[in-house]
């Protein structure tokens, strides 16, 4: 889909907000109680390749990476709720979080906000239930602090 010079897309559609996504960066799949079994599928049939993962307080998980991006199990039971971290989700690059935040504020869409490490993770609902979540696209962050003034 691209954009023509009135904020468009091609199909006619009007962009009107500040979220915008740049790319998938993981799915995460819940394997409570089977990750192990979930491993051995992941890596011995799907051949995927193991990757570092930081450690997170009581939830135990294996991620891969993936091309760009990655696939992580988390073997946490799910909190219910309607926005589930713990849930199966995909998360999506935002080129600017702030801005995402402040749409979402806006538009008095509900989101859960959190953390690990630097990273600020948002989470939040789609019509239809699905768990979405959203992070700073680091290499949009990189190439700012590249392009702001005094720096290199």
């Amino acid at each position: 889909m691209s954009r023509t010079g009135d904020g468009r897309t091609n199909d006619g559609t009007v962009r009107d907000g500040r979220v915008k996504v740049t790319r998938i960066l993981h799915a995460s799949v819940n394997v409570a109680g089977q990750l192990d079994q979930a491993r051995r599928f992941y890596e011995g049939v799907l051949g995927m390749s193991s990757m570092d993962r930081p450690e997170i307080p009581d939830v135990p998980g294996h991620w891969y990476s993936v091309g760009d991006a990655q696939v992580h199990l988390v073997a946490a039971r799910e909190q219910g709720g309607a926005i589930d971290p713990s849930s199966h989700h995909f998360c999506v690059a935002v080129e600017d979080l702030g801005a995402a935040i402040g749409e979402l504020d806006d538009k008095g869409i509900p989101y859960l906000k959190g953390s690990q490490g630097e990273v600020i993770q948002i989470w939040v609902s789609d019509p239809a239930g699905n768990t979405v979540e959203l992070q700073q696209d680091p290499m949009v962050a990189m190439q700012r602090a590249k392009t702001a003034p005094g720096q290199g």
